[in-house]
């Protein structure tokens, strides 16, 4: 059982009771709630620091407690912590953060002025964040880490199906993936140009506005497209717990960057 006790806000909170709860059937407990609202959950010989703030939007939206158990089973996941490389390495994705994220010491590199890409370990439908600490475990580097990311995207992408609907005469790409939550990380692939330049062509632009969901098109349809799916864009970026950006960006040569933003 667990020796933290709710004060009287929290016993009324049916996502942290739902949350408590989840966690005490799988050994783990509540260690304290700091005055920001994070959590501690002992696991070991240390506390991890949780946030309720994305399962609860999400939750109040459509009241599924899927959202709850995913992130149970990802804490669950953390303490059965896997130290061999070999036995996690395929299960390396990249996902994506806005800027105002606390990244402590999780991997991370700048993408654009809104968001920034973070190494994942993708275990049962969640994602744990990829720390230092991890990588002195694993005994790699970053670079390593980087090559084993895309070439697990890589490997996704052979599965990938994009399609294209036709309006007006633009073509509007969506990904078509299983793993819905690695729809926007495919486009960071390596292997993306060979997918979209016959079809589209390369350089092309695209809108993440969460994890879930990402359009792709042409540079010439830039001016069409570009005025057309703000809307969207911003109801798909409000409406989530994960938000990514509302920019508009460029995949080229060089790499991606924002061109504007809604």
């Amino acid at each position: 059982m667990s020796n933290f006790s709710a004060n009287n806000n929290q016993k009324d909170d049916v996502v942290f009771n739902k949350f408590q709860k989840q966690l005490e059937k799988n050994g783990l407990s509540i260690q304290s709630v700091d005055a920001d609202g994070f959590i501690y959950v002992n696991i070991g010989e240390t506390d991890l620091k949780v946030s309720l703030e994305n399962v609860r939007r999400n939750f109040e939206r459509d009241f599924d407690e899927r959202h709850i158990t995913d992130l149970v089973e990802v804490i669950v996941q953390h303490s059965f912590k896997i130290e061999d490389w070999e036995q996690v390495k395929d299960k390396i994705y990249l996902q994506f953060v806005p800027n105002d994220f606390e990244f402590e010491n999780i991997i991370n590199e700048k993408v654009t002025n809104e968001f920034s890409k973070v190494f994942a370990l993708n275990l049962n439908n969640g994602f744990s964040f990829i720390t230092k600490d991890d990588l002195s475990d694993w005994k790699i580097d970053v670079t390593e880490l980087e090559k084993q990311a895309d070439f697990n995207l890589g490997t996704l992408l052979d599965k990938v199906k994009i399609e294209f609907e036709d309006i007006e005469n633009h073509k509007l790409g969506m990904i078509n993936v299983e793993e819905v939550s690695l729809k926007s990380s495919c486009l960071f692939s390596s292997k993306i140009k060979n997918l979209v330049e016959n079809n589209i062509g390369f350089p092309f632009y695209a809108v993440i506005p969460v994890s879930d969901f990402c359009y792709i098109f042409a540079e010439e349809d830039f001016e069409y497209f570009s005025q057309r799916l703000g809307s969207v864009v911003l109801d798909e970026y409000n409406n989530s717990g994960y938000p990514i950006t509302t920019e508009i960006l460029r995949f080229s040569e060089t790499g991606v960057e924002a061109i504007g933003k809604y």
